[in-house]
């Protein structure tokens, strides 16, 4: 496992237009502090791969969280506007409001939605938790809700510590590894095992948890990076049906940075593919895995090893 720091505090390590925002440890994309202030590290790569990927939620709300209007747009038509719960309280009093109108709620936005949580089983534990990282919530021009649909970001977390390189760039000096690389690379990687043990059972939880909620007509729509949705895609097999956004699916969003660099700009964000299925075909796939190994293989792997 080899990964290298490719934005750091949303920017090429050693950018003078990102020594600032390391400076503060604070966030270009969010205008808020950083995260993981002490290794800053937005988006990362591994030795072997051509894509880096974004691992810090936060990357996902460049553009001024283009990404709310993008998921808007899909969801509710492209003549929306994205508004924050203050801004139609304004608008209701002046009436100015034009049935356009998209409420969003979530952090940086106005605040999350005082949800409770999941309701407790005989073994008193709490079951779950009803909270999404946006919901958008499209309202008529008196204030009430049309129709909604939630949002949940997800990047990729890693194993392993490369604090060694954010010590560099804090300092402002290159990082160089024990093999003379520069760029260098730490001895880390990427969890894509959480695709298995957290994402997809939080994905499928909370894709069902909205089905109880007769406007939420479009689903639960997922953002990623487009690494991350591959792994999905993998381990979910290639048999999954296309849906149209509609109450009981889920529609995978994958975005992915631009190759092109721009001088002391951080890399441009894209939206590279929209995906829908339904919460059922996840849930069997993700039980009932298509991807399987050859039949045999550790009595042959364990064959193999007592024979050397």
């Amino acid at each position: 496992m080899a990964i290298r720091i490719v934005e750091f505090f949303g920017y090429t390590p050693g950018s003078s237009a990102g020594k600032a925002f390391a400076d503060r440890k604070h966030c270009p994309f969010v205008d808020d502090s950083c995260l993981k202030p002490r290794h800053g590290a937005c988006t990362l790569q591994a030795l072997k791969d051509v894509e880096a990927v974004i691992c810090c939620p936060n990357r996902l709300y460049a553009n001024k969280f283009r990404l709310l209007n993008d998921i808007g747009q899909i969801a509710f038509g492209e003549d929306i506007q994205i508004i924050t719960a203050k801004e139609v309280k304004i608008r209701l009093a002046s009436g100015a409001m034009t049935g356009h109108e998209v409420v969003a709620f979530g952090k940086y936005w106005g605040g999350e939605l005082p949800l409770p949580k999941g309701s407790k089983s005989d073994t008193k534990k709490v079951s779950g938790s009803y909270y999404m990282d946006w919901i958008l919530a499209k309202v008529s021009t008196d204030g009430t809700v049309n129709e909604l649909t939630a949002i949940e970001v997800q990047t990729i977390d890693t194993t392993g510590n490369y604090s060694a390189q954010s010590e560099a760039f804090f300092q402002g000096l290159p990082f160089v590894d024990a093999q003379g690389r520069n760029p260098g690379y730490s001895n880390s990687g990427f969890n894509w095992e959480n695709v298995n043990k957290r994402i997809l059972p939080q994905v499928i939880y909370k894709g069902h948890a909205l089905r109880r909620e007769p406007k939420c007509t479009k689903g639960l729509f997922f953002c990623c990076p487009r690494a991350v949705f591959e792994r999905i895609r993998d381990r979910l097999g290639n048999s999954l049906h296309e849906y149209h956004p509609s109450s009981g699916t889920i529609t995978f969003v994958s975005y992915s940075l631009d190759e092109d660099a721009i001088p002391n700009r951080p890399y441009p964000l894209s939206l590279v593919e929209t995906f829908t299925t339904t919460v059922d075909q996840v849930c069997l796939a993700f039980s009932s895995p298509q991807n399987l190994p050859p039949a045999s293989v550790y009595e042959q792997a364990i064959n193999a090893s007592l024979r050397k």
